[in-house]
């Protein structure tokens, strides 16, 4: 069966044929802002470009040298456009 040029790692192999377009509805990206300043980069944006906070959750875990929380994400609605704005951690991904 692997000789017929068919890959069937990712499922049984049903579904010859032409593979299947995925269409994405939304996008939202995720600024990751240098900690404390997620909450000063939520203010602006509400204050800028009148940005509708839906969400919020901050991070668990914080530092004795930290007056707030950091913000794990905030989720943000402008418009039609989403996003989300968080605290850089030392959890946060590199990249």
């Amino acid at each position: 069966m692997a000789s017929d040029g068919v890959d069937y790692q990712n499922g049984n192999g049903a579904d010859i044929g032409a593979p299947k377009a995925v269409s994405f509805s939304s996008l939202r990206p995720k600024l990751v802002v240098q900690a404390p300043r997620a909450a000063d980069a939520v203010a602006f944006y509400k204050a800028a470009f009148g940005a509708e906070e839906v969400l919020r959750s901050n991070h668990p875990k914080r530092k004795a040298d930290q007056d707030l929380p950091l913000i794990l994400y905030s989720h943000l609605r402008l418009g039609a456009v989403e996003l989300l704005v968080s605290d850089e951690t030392d959890d946060s991904e590199a990249g």
